[in-house]
């Protein structure tokens, strides 16, 4: 499928997304809680979460819990994007209410 891919302009070339980052070796230090293995689906979405954020658009990731949003979310914020940008986290979770 089309969503498998990334275009790659430079290139002018589809590429499959798992081979637009580095490839993952597990650091033996971490805990298991701090294992994070990047996938197809990860990888899409900090990509288009990215960009959204660098071209000052609202993100909003809503789904089931237990999928990675938070833990993506904040790996994007906290080590990927350039200094320019900073986060102030907020948590909810179901037991918050609209009060």
């Amino acid at each position: 499928m089309v969503y498998d891919y990334q275009f790659d302009k430079s290139k002018k070339e589809w590429i499959i997304w798992t081979n637009t980052v580095p490839v993952y070796n597990v650091d033996n230090r971490l805990g298991f809680g701090e294992i994070v293995v990047p996938t197809f689906d990860s990888i899409r979405m900090k990509y288009l979460k990215r960009i959204l954020v660098m071209n000052k658009k609202h993100v909003l990731s809503p789904g089931p819990t237990g999928t990675g949003k938070t833990v993506n979310i904040n790996e994007l914020l906290t080590s990927e994007l350039t200094e320019d940008y900073q986060s102030i986290p907020i948590t909810f979770s179901a037991q918050t209410s609209a009060n």
